[in-house]
């Protein structure tokens, strides 16, 4: 039962504390430069450079938190997040205007830096300390822990509005974040990761030795190439989540009279779509229904690229939310159960340069689209998600993931679904 996993249940709760200044941070700031703008480019180009600054530190990243106790890395990102948000806070307070506009981009991407080193944490720690039985189950319930806590705080950004600012607002985030980063450090793992002694010796030798385990580590896994394009298929889930958080405010601008609490419906209905998921995640989240799941968020892209009703739109946002937690949730989990022992954190930063990756060359095209209309951005998601839902269709009749001489890594079955006591959970 997943409820008995006491590292799962108290990562789930770390998750969501974190998930309320997600839901907080990720409306202020695309209203902040919405506002100071005018125009959705500014907030995919946030987005944009966030997807560059992962480029930049994955690939080291990855040999680092294999090389590090995961738990340590995990709380220590949430203490680097909640000064950054700090960060942005003030530059936004005390610089008016577009003048303000470069500095909390440069910021952004500094945030990112935390993010991406938090999610290698997290998918070692869940690697090691979450019973494989549960690990599905676990993995679909980390998107509803994110969603109910995006849904919390963009509730709570629509109190805090009313009576102060977007600043006031961040500064929630930067509580939450301090939250999270303490309730994983008291944290007690009882599996140990096989991590040496830490010093600056290992630090240096693990940076040094980067370009050697990424060689190891492809040669081990050439014998399934469709492993790497399960890997770039990953992003495709994060580029069309980015996609709705970009445009869901000119959409409301244009539709509903951009009336806020439009955007956190929106928002919530996108969340109640996942949630709804997670409980058929024992029928739902399988290898042969991937393409249709992508196929269903390129759908969704469509419906609110064609109609301009309040009732569509919201019909769009759940199928949105419904479709992505399934391709997410096998995707994630097929990539822990295949990966070595001592590739987990190694194979999340593969995961994460294909988010990075996507991000930083599907963002700017869908903020180009934007920029000439709303219809046309949404269109550009659309188009973007059909490409992936073709890789999908290659992967459902040809990924057989087995274990390699060598790799210590367990075979992973096609439809990678929980076991009865984990769907009971």
């Amino acid at each position: 039962m997943l409820r008995n996993d006491r590292v799962a249940r108290t990562m789930l709760g770390a998750i969501t504390l974190s998930s309320i200044g997600v839901g907080i941070h990720t409306l202020a700031m695309g209203q902040l430069l919405y506002d100071r703008t005018g125009s959705p480019a500014a907030f995919a180009f946030v987005l944009t450079l966030q997807g560059v600054a992962a480029l930049c530190v994955l690939p080291v990243c990855g040999p680092l938190v294999d090389a590090l106790n995961s738990k340590l890395v995990y709380a220590l990102c949430g203490l680097g997040r909640a000064g950054t948000v700090l960060l942005i806070v003030g530059v936004a307070a005390l610089i008016p205007g577009t003048a303000a506009v470069p500095w909390i981009v440069a910021a952004s991407a500094l945030l990112a830096v935390f993010d991406n080193v938090e999610r290698s944490a997290l998918f070692k720690l869940t690697a090691h300390h979450v019973d494989r039985a549960h690990a599905t189950r676990f993995n679909s319930m980390i998107g509803v822990a994110f969603q109910a806590g995006a849904l919390t705080g963009m509730a709570l950004l629509g109190l805090i509005l009313t009576w102060g600012t977007a600043e006031h607002a961040l500064v929630i985030d930067i509580l939450m974040s301090l939250c999270c980063a303490v309730a994983v450090s008291r944290i007690r793992l009882t599996v140990d990761e096989g991590n040496p002694p830490l010093s600056a010796r290992l630090l240096s030798r693990a940076v040094a030795g980067t370009v050697g385990e990424w060689r190891g580590m492809l040669v081990r896994y050439r014998g399934d190439r469709t492993v790497f394009l399960v890997i770039v298929l990953c992003g495709g889930d994060f580029v069309f989540a980015q996609g709705l958080s970009t445009l869901v405010i000119p959409l409301t601008a244009e539709f509903h009279g951009g009336r806020g609490w439009y955007v956190a419906a929106l928002e919530a209905t996108f969340a109640a779509g996942m949630i709804s998921a997670s409980f058929l995640t024992r029928y739902l989240v399988s290898q042969r229904l991937l393409p249709v799941w992508l196929l269903g968020q390129a759908a969704a892209a469509a419906l609110l690229a064609l109609s301009g009703t309040g009732a569509v739109h919201f019909a769009a946002f759940f199928l949105a939310g419904f479709a992505n937690l399934n391709s997410l949730t096998w995707l994630l989990t097929s990539l822990q159960q295949y990966a070595a022992e001592g590739d987990k954190a190694k194979m999340a930063s593969l995961r994460l340069l294909a988010i990075g990756l996507g991000t930083a060359v599907l963002m700017p095209v869908v903020g180009h689209f934007a920029a000439a209309s709303l219809g046309a951005g949404f269109w550009s998601v659309a188009a973007t998600m059909t490409l992936f839902a073709l890789g999908g269709s290659v992967v459902a009749r040809h990924h057989r993931p087995r274990t390699t001489p060598g790799t210590g890594a367990g075979a992973v079955r096609a439809e990678a679904r929980p076991s009865a006591e984990a769907a009971a959970a």
